[in-house]
């Protein structure tokens, strides 16, 4: 499908954000939390499960090795790379692909479980993402998507940057994601049931005091 002039410029920057820097080394510090919300998705061997925005593949990892069967999508391709670097190095048999989490590369009703944590939540068209994450699950599967809120500490520091650096126009905040009326109006359609819970995502980085 051909996307608007327009879309495609604001796909181009988002794609080349996410590529920028070294956001696998960043990641690092967000596996403690990853493996936290890990524990409690109960991923069973042999359930195919698909890591939407999987990023450097957080939650790929451990899911491999407690014998799902997992493919991670992402946008940035380098950070597909990081991963199929690592699951070579590990000796885990994980597919990544490179991908839009508005247009997955993938047949209707093909994964047991659909997860994304904090990455689906940032692509420009949720509505798009809803029906693709719907889509790709079949029948009886599980849909778990991890994002923050609009009053956590990261919805309030996107709040503040977007004083001084103004998102892109008609994209809808990601922090909605966060949002139970939102979701529930997102995820509407294809959901039997639709249950949201909050809680708190440790960070854990380095960080000194120089004084």
């Amino acid at each position: 499908m051909e996307l608007a002039p327009e879309l495609q410029t604001l796909k181009t920057r988002l794609k080349a954000t996410w590529m920028a820097g070294d956001y696998g080394h960043f990641a690092k510090y967000l596996e403690p939390g990853a493996l936290e919300i890990f524990a409690r998705l109960n991923i069973s061997p042999g359930e195919r499960l698909l890591d939407v925005a999987c990023g450097a593949g957080q939650l790929c990892f451990p899911a491999a090795r407690a014998g799902a069967i997992v493919t991670g999508v992402d946008i940035a391709a380098n950070l597909i790379e990081q991963a199929r670097a690592r699951a070579a190095a590990e000796g885990l048999n994980i597919r990544f692909d490179e991908g839009d989490a508005e247009a997955l590369p993938y047949p209707d009703e093909s994964f047991d479980t659909v997860l994304s944590l904090i990455g689906a939540m940032f692509a420009p068209r949720p509505e798009r993402v809803a029906a693709e994450l719907v889509r790709v699950c079949r029948p009886g599967g599980r849909l778990i998507m991890i994002n923050w809120t609009p009053d956590s500490f990261v919805g309030q520091m996107f709040k503040v940057n977007g004083k001084h650096v103004p998102p892109p126009p008609n994209m809808p905040p990601p922090v909605l994601w966060g949002d139970e009326v939102t979701v529930r109006e997102r995820l509407r359609d294809g959901l039997a049931d639709l249950q949201l819970t909050r809680r708190l995502y440790p960070f854990k980085y380095p960080f000194r005091n120089e004084n």
